[in-house]
């Protein structure tokens, strides 16, 4: 009977010690971090990568009839929790136990997302947000982030490619080399696309730098003059 019980105590501590062993196999994404190449487009940019975005006719129409002049970022609103990673501006990655922060340069936000077995909350699509709600777990070497609950009110990229408040991303940082982080977002919104895609992006160090203050309403004048701008007259 002793020896059953000890069996039985070693079989629970091992149980329980796994999520710890999984901890301490997490990739150290600490650091300052900027996109490498040119994602300012995505169309243009998963064409060059050898794939499309799959629009729906609606997603389509919307895409073609674009606004260049409402921009959100024009009006000093955040850019939304992916376009923050592959725009032009560089962000800070700081792990702790349970949370991995992101500090964005652009528009001075950040962005938290929740390892510590945290669930999305039941009411997420009853305030959507325009950072959504983020929550990671490891596949292996991998950080997969799962966000949900992202208003309707970014741009996915500078070139009006809009999403509905049905955007659901799945991302993927995995660390291939001290200075490289190699990224992945999956979007997956049926308003707007037929099936998830995915566009891929190298991360690069930097080093001997650090971000600078961005305050977008600081003495801003411009949007009030702001014209429509069909995407043909740029």
């Amino acid at each position: 009977m002793r020896k059953y019980a000890i069996t039985v105590l070693l079989l629970l501590l091992t149980l329980t010690a796994t999520p710890l062993l999984a901890q301490s196999n997490v990739p150290d994404l600490n650091g300052l971090w900027d996109g490498v190449g040119n994602s300012a487009n995505l169309v243009q940019a998963m064409k060059a990568q050898g794939k499309q975005v799959p629009f729906t006719a609606y997603g389509a129409q919307r895409y073609k009839s674009a606004d260049m002049a409402k921009n959100p970022n024009g009006f000093c609103l955040p850019p939304g929790p992916s376009r923050a990673v592959t725009g032009p501006s560089p962000f800070q990655i700081v792990q702790s136990p349970g949370t991995v922060a992101i500090l964005f340069e652009n528009h001075f936000i950040y962005r938290l997302i929740y390892t510590d077995g945290t669930k999305h909350p039941d009411d997420i699509n009853d305030y959507p947000a325009f950072m959504g709600h983020s929550i990671g777990h490891l596949e292996g070497d991998t950080l997969v982030v799962d966000t949900v609950g992202i208003n309707d009110r970014t741009w996915l990229d500078s070139n009006g490619l809009e999403h509905s408040d049905k955007l659901h991303l799945t991302e993927r940082f995995r660390k291939t080399a001290p200075d490289r982080i190699h990224y992945s977002v999956t979007y997956n919104d049926p308003v707007f696309f037929t099936n998830p895609w995915t566009f891929d992006l190298d991360l690069k160090r930097l080093k001997d730098t650090r971000l600078l203050e961005y305050v977008c309403e600081e003495n801003e004048r411009d949007s009030k003059r702001l014209q429509p701008t069909p995407r043909a007259q740029q």
